[in-house]
């Protein structure tokens, strides 16, 4: 049996016949017995793909301990209707409490560049565990036999931390392109801040207000090439 289940199929194929997606509770309740007591379930695929009646029944057993739920979920305005993958499993969460996550199908709302950077990253990670026995992001204790990896984030995703600060510096080229970006910002709001009056201000505004803006834009792209970017730790 395994631990942990997460379909990634899709619906498939409708069947003109029957009327029903070829991947519909593909996660039925067979495959749910098949799992080790105190399975997780994660469905961030489509709602369909697990049968809620049958995820029902292996929570209520503790065959199940925990299942994840990403599915899109329509309210009528008027009435108050709710339809969609996701109706099935409010019952089911009421009957569980604390031991569903739904997600109004957005596990996957994130901007597009940083969804293929992800799972570029996600790819070389598994590539560097199979082949150098290498484990990036490591959580949890290392595996005998591997090496600890860096600590890696996709621009803009996650936390910043010292490994990220750390690795930026080694890029001296950039470095010293931060450096003077920020100068160049430091100088210029000084002026402002410095200005006599209000003539004076606007005077330095519009000489140098493009180029101001150009080193924002610079310093912002910089930092996110970077991985300078979020809360950090």
């Amino acid at each position: 049996g395994a631990d942990v289940i997460s379909p990634h199929t899709g619906l498939g194929p409708l069947n003109a016949a029957t009327g029903k997606f070829a991947n519909a509770n593909v996660v039925n309740a067979a495959v749910l017995a098949q799992l080790n007591d105190g399975a997780i379930v994660i469905n961030y695929d489509r709602g369909e793909c697990v049968d809620a009646a049958a995820l029902d029944a292996a929570l209520a057993s503790g065959k199940v301990r925990y299942a994840a739920i990403d599915a899109d979920i329509f309210v009528d305005a008027e009435t108050g209707a709710i339809t969609g993958p996701m109706a099935p499993y409010l019952a089911v969460d009421k009957k569980y409490p604390g031991r569903l996550e739904l997600l109004p199908h957005a596990a996957a709302d994130t901007e597009h560049v940083s969804r293929v950077e992800g799972a570029k990253q996600a790819v070389d990670q598994i590539i560097a565990c199979i082949r150098y026995k290498e484990v990036v992001n490591l959580k949890g204790d290392l595996p005998d036999g591997y090496v600890r990896g860096k600590t890696q984030t996709v621009g803009g995703v996650g936390r910043c931390s010292s490994a990220e600060l750390t690795r930026a510096l080694e890029n001296t080229e950039a470095t010293a392109e931060a450096r003077r970006t920020a100068e160049t910002m430091a100088a210029f709001w000084g002026a402002l801040s410095s200005a006599s009056n209000a003539i004076a201000r606007n005077e330095l505004i519009e000489r140098h207000g493009a180029t101001l803006v150009r080193n924002f834009n610079s310093y912002a792209t910089l930092m996110r090439k970077l991985g300078l970017e979020g809360p950090y730790d």
